[in-house]
């Protein structure tokens, strides 16, 4: 199994991971420098940073949002036009013109609003990356590791770490959730391994390395326990331990429920801010489906925070904080605009690209012209297909017909002619 720590994937999203990644290094080593040695801390300023930058996106969902509260209600009566003809092929290829014709008499088009999120998804699953891969895109971080494995040994370590890691039940299953696989092949992968010892285990860990011989003891002194302090503290925030998972303390421990009840009600609170934005933009299912989502998604927050590492956890509350806040004041703002002067910059820019491409302004005129030239043009693609319908059910009638007036003689000249042509070309 391919670790999914130190092991940097390619593609668009790796692109994202690598950009996002350089700009937590910078954090890290900013407060490193101020004194503030602390993952948990940089993951906030850095999920602030992060969100700031996505800000001019969620302008234009917003916009997108407060446009389509006076679409809706024109789509749903076009809806209600063709309720009942859902089976009708051309009244369904109709029913998406005229939808579309009144997207675009407001300069916006039926994919508008979705765009935004489509182009911030692959950014938040690179938040993701980064995140539950610190050690593998923060190089000030991952210096502490490096330093230590240098000095046990390297590469030449990596069969007494396999030892130490199947010494116990414990360190077999930091295996598993650092996704290794079976044993540690890499010194990357001593790093994965490394990266999810509790102080407990870094100090068995420690014991481990004096009792094998491992490094000299002024070596374990001087670089390995500095460094290990050091991961420690940094990994470490309101005592929780960021590499770790909350049930790993238990369900009984205070420290398992902080981080996925604050990641359940910082995304209510931010779910319910983003409805009131949404409210008037859809019909009453989607009022529904909304309200169900706005239940289901905190739960599915606390869910997953319980089972995946903490520091992915402090990065959702800290998000959806963020995006609760942002949105408010999106919202309060976007009270302030006309939506008039919206629609009205939104057909420019529209017109200009139409004019680009030789085609006339978008006004109702044009608009009813070319519903007229598709309705017509589906009418004669109606009729062309009832002729071919009428054509073929006339051959199949004559050929009925002719099996039903034709003697057994005749029918067996024609099986004998058949089986002359096949052989034939036999």
């Amino acid at each position: 199994m391919i670790p999914i720590f130190l092991t940097r994937q390619g593609g668009p999203l790796g692109i994202f991971s690598d950009i996002l990644g350089v700009i937590m290094d910078g954090i890290f080593r900013l407060m490193s420098s101020m004194g503030i040695v602390n993952i948990g801390i940089c993951i906030i300023i850095f999920t602030i940073v992060t969100r700031l930058l996505m800000i001019p996106l969620s302008y234009k969902q917003a916009k997108s949002q407060k446009i389509m509260a006076v679409i809706q209600p024109q789509i749903s009566l076009i809806q209600k036009k063709y309720k009942g003809k859902e089976n009708d092929q051309q009244a369904m290829m109709m029913q998406n013109a005229e939808i579309k014709a009144v997207y675009e008499r407001y300069g916006t088009s039926m994919t508008g609003g979705c765009l935004q999120l489509v182009i911030q998804l692959p950014i938040i699953l690179a938040l993701y990356r980064v995140i539950q891969n610190i050690p593998a895109y923060v190089s000030g971080v991952k210096i502490y590791f490096t330093q230590i494995i240098d000095a046990i040994g390297g590469s030449a370590a990596i069969d007494q770490i396999n030892s130490f890691a199947s010494s116990s039940e414990s360190f077999s299953r930091i295996l598993s959730t650092a996704r290794i696989g079976e044993q540690i092949q890499t010194t990357d992968h001593i790093v994965d391994f490394l990266y999810y010892l509790n102080p407990s285990q870094w100090q068995s860990f420690i014991d481990y390395i004096s009792s094998n011989n491992m490094a000299a003891q002024n070596v374990i002194d001087t670089v390995i326990k500095p460094n290990m302090d050091a991961i420690i503290n940094m990994n470490s925030f309101l005592g929780i331990n960021l590499a770790a998972s909350p049930s790993s303390y238990g369900l009984t421990s205070l420290q398992a429920w902080i981080i996925p009840l604050l990641a359940g009600l910082t995304q209510y609170i931010a779910s319910r801010i983003t409805m009131k934005a949404t409210s008037g933009s859809g019909d009453q299912t989607t009022a529904q489906m909304m309200g169900t989502m706005n239940v289901m998604m905190p739960l599915i927050s606390i869910f997953f925070c319980f089972s995946i590492s903490s520091g992915v956890g402090i990065y959702w509350i800290a998000s959806s904080a963020i995006m609760g806040l942002t949105q408010f004041l999106l919202n309060r703002h976007m009270n302030k605009v006309n939506v008039d002067d919206i629609i009205k910059k939104n057909l420019e820019k529209t017109n200009k690209k139409r004019a680009k491409k030789g085609l006339p302004p978008i006004n109702e005129k044009t608009q009813e012209e070319e519903l007229k030239k598709m309705q017509l043009k589906m009418e004669r693609e109606e009729q062309k297909r009832q002729q071919q319908l009428e054509s073929t059910k006339s051959r199949i009638d004559d050929a009925n017909s002719y099996y039903k007036t034709g003697s057994i003689a005749d029918r067996a000249r024609m099986v004998q002619q058949y089986n002359e042509k096949h052989e034939k070309r036999k």
